[in-house]
């Protein structure tokens, strides 16, 4: 099992959303992320979650190697296209 850094963001409660860090083990990062988005709590609920292989990672700029957009997130960023990103 390997250890990743994942970034959360929650739905809007009630103007801007919360930021949040996470360290979650999996044995590959989609099943990490998985793992996460399971059991992620908040009381607004989860909006979108990016996992890195590490923090480094996350602050040099990198691209995540999963990432996770719920139904709204992905309509933000594909307006035309629907909720399929």
């Amino acid at each position: 099992m390997k250890e990743y850094y994942i970034i959360a963001n929650s739905f809007a409660a009630p103007f801007v959303s919360d930021t949040s860090t996470h360290w979650q083990r999996g044995k590959n990062p989609f099943e990490a992320l998985q793992t996460f988005v399971k059991e992620y709590k908040h009381p607004c609920g989860l909006f979108s979650a990016h996992l890195y292989e590490d923090a480094n990672a996350e602050s040099k700029n990198k691209q995540p190697l999963v990432k996770w957009h719920s139904n709204a997130a992905r309509n933000l960023d594909n307006p035309k296209e629907g909720s399929f990103a």
